[in-house]
């Protein structure tokens, strides 16, 4: 068994293959589609690819690649997409024929930022290898096991029922945490766990007898801790006042939220942790504090649906390799007496999760 695993942003395709035993074979991606767009596959010279400007093209230049390489698509037993909404339909993985492609892209407006490139490239690989199955696995499902309680948003119950509601993200990387920390730890899953994804983009989960109860992150990959750079959490009051006093058009608000703000707009620096982190200028420090702080506050909130917390769990790029910044939002979190052993750091790995999905089905 070969299966292929598809993630798409808006400026990267990663791919990976693994076998039946899931053991990794490739991994590589098309990055800096944009700006300065490469080919990089683990092993391999990385080259450039200017003619390449999305993520569907960037797919085109690996299928191109896996095939001269031994890896021809129509070979895979089955293909795995990160797909980041299912709404509230989707909430498993799911081979997609016509109907569902029809489904998924009426889902657009939900993630409008992130949701077009996923299923740009599952359409061209649907093209490409028609006859592998394509599996589209959601970034929100695992989060489908919320109370409906913590799925509301205090507006007219109407919208509810038009899906206006807190769905939640990073779900396949916190179903990766929760089937990897036993073998990382010996030990069984700790019946209440509360789990950071902290990368460019950022989340918190409380999960319990490892499903998903609370999490961070809302209606949209805006909601939430700070990020690199987008805003999390903020007064709602303030974006009217953006709109009214300073004359912002919606698409200026929308950039300025998701582009313009979090730790890049804090600094003023750069969105990047490790560049804030290495930085002495006060701009940077504050930023840094002001993150650990904000990512604290955050956790604090979501113990109430756990009843405690028995360890915790970081993952993502930041949460994986900024040591002062872990050892910084556990100082804040002293009060919830975990212990040192009981905190965990679990390398994120979408792709690995994808892929188990994948051979599940097929």
């Amino acid at each position: 068994m070969k299966i292929l695993v598809l993630n798409a942003g808006s400026s990267s395709l990663k791919f990976a293959i693994y076998d039946g035993e899931l053991a990794l074979l490739v991994k590589g991606q098309v990055s800096g589609i944009g700006s300065m767009p490469r080919l990089e596959v683990a092993g391999h010279v990385a080259r450039e690819v200017p003619h390449v400007t999305t993520p569907t093209e960037g797919l085109l230049v690996a299928v191109q690649w896996l095939a001269d390489n031994g890896h021809e698509p129509e070979r895979f037993n089955g293909i795995g997409h990160r797909i980041v909404h299912g709404g509230t339909t989707y909430v498993t993985p799911i081979a997609v024929n016509d109907a569902i492609q029809h489904d998924l892209e009426a889902l657009r407006s939900l993630a409008p930022l992130h949701l077009p490139f996923g299923l740009g490239v599952l359409r061209e690989m649907r093209r490409v290898a028609p006859e592998v199955p394509n599996i589209a696995c959601f970034d929100t499902a695992f989060h489908a096991t919320q109370p409906e309680l913590a799925t509301r948003l205090p507006l007219p119950r109407a919208y509810y029922d038009r899906g206006y509601r807190r769905y939640g993200f990073h779900g396949l990387n916190y179903q990766h945490v929760v089937e990897a920390l036993p073998r990382l730890s010996g030990k069984p899953l700790p019946r209440r766990l509360l789990a950071a994804h902290l990368g460019s983009g950022a989340s918190m989960c409380a999960i319990f007898d490892g499903k998903s109860v609370a999490t961070t992150m809302g209606f949209s990959t805006a909601d939430g801790l700070v990020m690199g750079t987008r805003t999390g959490s903020i007064d709602p009051g303030v974006l009217v006042a953006l709109m009214r006093d300073e004359h912002m058009s919606l698409d200026q608000l929308e950039d300025l939220l998701y582009r313009k703000s979090g730790l890049l707009g804090l600094s003023g620096i750069s969105p990047d942790m490790r560049v804030l982190l290495a930085s002495d200028r006060t701009e940077a420090i504050e930023a840094v504090d002001y993150y650990c702080y904000s990512a604290a506050r955050h956790a604090a909130s979501l113990v109430p649906a756990l009843g405690g917390v028995d360890a915790i769990v970081f993952t993502g790029g930041v949460g994986e390799n900024a040591g002062p910044v872990r050892a910084r939002i556990l100082s804040h979190l002293k009060w919830l007496g975990v212990p040192g052993t009981h905190v965990y750091v679990v390398p994120a790995n979408e792709e690995l999760t994808i892929a188990r999905n994948v051979r599940e089905l097929v």
